[in-house]
């Protein structure tokens, strides 16, 4: 059994009804954080593999980083913590193959993009710590996650996941969100290379970069 699979959503609801029909594994706690605010019942859950299902109808986005993290805080006793974006179909056999993530290892997918379904175990929360959110709301909190892992000298391994993947699903169905996007990449890039170069592996969250990295206003 997964202990927890963790699905953050901003939009496009129709492909999370999908992916979580494509479920075909034992999960324990399965957490949606509906960053939209717009979240409706898709499903009737009897019809999931899962024991306990939790839905967080959040009032503001909370990005990527802060959603995964808030994911970790709500199962701290965990061993891993499992993740998956809402645009994901499972291929069966797939979840079956990423519950054998290690406590002490990143495991990612082997296919492009590697981190649409994930999961991290808690020997690396403990030395590496979560998520920077300052990656307001999305891109590089990931590629700045694997390069502190790497750093302390945990593994990544990569599993060949028989997943599939609509690419850049939540920025498609809104040019607003790409409008949005266009100006919060390039401040998150430009923060991923100042930490590179100074070897930061820290971060704190400010009002400042919360406000700074919302598409919703």
């Amino acid at each position: 059994m997964i202990p927890n699979l963790i699905v953050p959503v901003l939009n496009r609801y129709d492909l999370l009804r999908r992916m979580l029909a494509s479920l075909d594994y034992p999960i324990r706690d399965l957490l949606i954080i509906d960053n939209g605010g717009k979240f409706e019942d898709l499903f009737a859950r009897d019809e999931l593999p899962v024991k306990n299902l939790r839905v967080l109808n959040l009032p503001s986005n909370l990005g990527v980083a802060a959603s995964w993290n808030l994911g970790i805080k709500l199962f701290p006793h965990d061993n891993r913590w499992t993740f998956a974006s809402n645009d994901v179909v499972f291929e069966p056999g797939a979840l079956s193959m990423l519950s054998t993530a290690s406590s002490d290892s990143l495991t990612l997918s082997d296919r492009v993009p590697y981190w649409q379904t994930f999961a991290v175990g808690e020997g690396l929360v403990d030395r590496v710590g979560l998520f920077d959110e300052r990656f307001m709301p999305a891109y590089f909190e990931d590629n700045d996650f694997e390069r502190r892992v790497k750093l302390a000298g945990f593994p990544v391994t990569k599993l060949s996941l028989n997943v599939r993947h609509d690419n850049s699903s939540t920025l498609k169905a809104d040019p607003k969100l790409q409008e949005a996007n266009n100006r919060t990449f390039v401040r998150n890039k430009k923060l991923y290379a100042r930490k590179k170069m100074v070897g930061d592996s820290g971060w704190s969250w400010t009002l400042r970069d919360a406000r700074a990295g919302d598409w919703l206003r």
